[in-house]
């Protein structure tokens, strides 16, 4: 017993640093990948300690290896083998992370939690420091959402931070709701509430796209979950309020208006065919056009392979497009894996990548929920898993999503799975 605490100690210790190195990849790229090698060793030291693997654990957290299994095959048809072995390594924590899942003693619920704080508080840290120097460089940030930019945070790629703005927004809220402290204090519980005001604001003022559905898609999730379907009159009333907020922030911000002049500029660009250049909303719908065009030419059943759809689609944009200068690889999830492992792949990959969802359905916590309508949203408009970052971050979060479930499972608590 004294054993299995010191590995959950240790398993919370490397994810909270895990979690850490996600925040921070930008500043210092190597941390993420640390911290899942530490959790690798641990599990490894686990195995060999007690040399068993628990069936229900590898029904419950494997599927989510088949994401990275079913890219393999693609070598055998892929020319460019370098790029095949390089978006590979980028996806491998969805076969490292889901191993020490299953070999691990499972997090209490308590160790989940500050996971989920830690991860809150990172990111309000992350926006406060963003927010501030908006603050005192209004005009120059302001100037910057004409150009297809937005204002600089520590974490550069700006859509996946807008998204991680709005889930630890939502976790905050879930936080708030199951009154979770940490010392005792009951201020805790309204610092939660604080902190995901801020962030709901934050996200608007951010107002990158991407952030700004993901948020009220959340929104509207909880809306059904509490208000309505519970009749809860007053979850619907903080609810309205916070849209009644939101479309203040949204109309009086000087960055959300810049958004609008520059995505009406942008659309303007494909409806006049215009250059794309430099125009984001173009260059997406180019991509798209692009990984059609590339499953025409290669095939339908079994795409043209991972390791050469970067070339292929570099190539059209080079023949039809020549005044792009950054062409982008397609900016959907599923149209990428389209292209490069066809209809097969993309099949088997939304098979594996949904059923845990569709394992836990009849009692399925908020976090899996939430984590799943922020990445399927996402995969609408960004390749999320084709990017250190994303693949972190969407695999950390489902597992930690599933770990909550398997443990609703074996007890009566109750904290962030209602």
């Amino acid at each position: 017993m004294q054993k299995t605490k010191i590995i959950q100690a240790l398993f919370l210790f490397f994810c909270l640093f895990t979690l850490t190195g996600i925040l921070l990849i930008d500043i210092a790229r190597a941390l993420p990948s640390i911290g899942m090698i530490g959790l690798f060793i641990l599990s490894i030291v686990h195995l060999i300690n007690h040399k068993e693997i628990k069936i229900n654990k590898l029904k419950a957290y494997g599927s989510l290896i088949f994401c990275f299994g079913m890219l393999l095959p693609s070598y055998f048809y892929s020319d460019n083998t370098a790029y095949f072995f390089e978006r590979l390594q980028i996806n491998l924590p969805f076969l490292i992370l889901p191993l020490c899942w299953v070999i691990l003693p499972d997090l209490k619920l308590k160790q989940i939690t500050i996971c989920f704080a830690w991860f809150v508080f990172g990111v309000f840290l992350m926006a406060l420091q963003s927010f501030v120097y908006y603050l005192f460089n209004q005009e120059t940030v302001n100037e910057l959402y004409l150009h297809s930019q937005v204002m600089p945070t520590l974490l550069t790629h700006h859509p996946t931070f807008s998204l991680m703005s709005a889930f630890a927004a939502y976790i905050a809220w879930q936080l708030f709701k199951e009154k979770t402290t940490f010392f005792g204090s009951e201020f805790e519980k309204y610092f939660w509430l604080i902190i995901c005001v801020f962030l709901f604001v934050f996200t608007h003022i951010f107002s990158v796209r991407i952030g700004i559905i993901v948020l009220y898609a959340l929104l509207i999730l909880e809306s059904l979950r509490f208000g309505i379907l519970k009749g809860n009159l007053k979850v619907l009333f903080i609810f309205a309020l916070f849209i009644f907020s939101g479309a203040l922030v949204l109309f009086n911000s000087p960055t959300f208006k810049n958004k609008l002049i520059n995505t009406s500029q942008d659309i303007a660009v494909i409806t006049e065919n215009s250059s794309a250049n430099n125009q984001s909303l173009a260059s997406r719908l180019i991509s798209y056009k692009n990984a059609i065009e590339i499953c025409n030419e290669s095939s339908w059943l079994i795409g043209c392979g991972l390791g050469d759809i970067q070339d292929l689609n570099t190539k059209k944009f080079k023949e039809l497009f020549p005044d792009v200068s950054k062409p982008i690889i397609p900016h959907n999830q599923f149209l990428y894996l389209l292209a490069a492992t066809g209809l097969t792949g993309v099949l088997l990959f939304t098979f594996a990548f949904m059923y845990p969802i569709w394992r836990f359905r009849k009692k399925v916590n908020a976090i899996l929920i939430g984590i799943y309508v922020v990445l399927l949203l996402t995969f609408q408009v960004e390749p999320v898993l084709q990017t250190q970052l994303g693949v972190a971050f969407s695999a950390f979060f489902l597992l930690m999503g599933i770990m909550l479930s398997v443990g609703q499972k074996k007890s009566n608590e109750a904290a962030l799975i209602n």
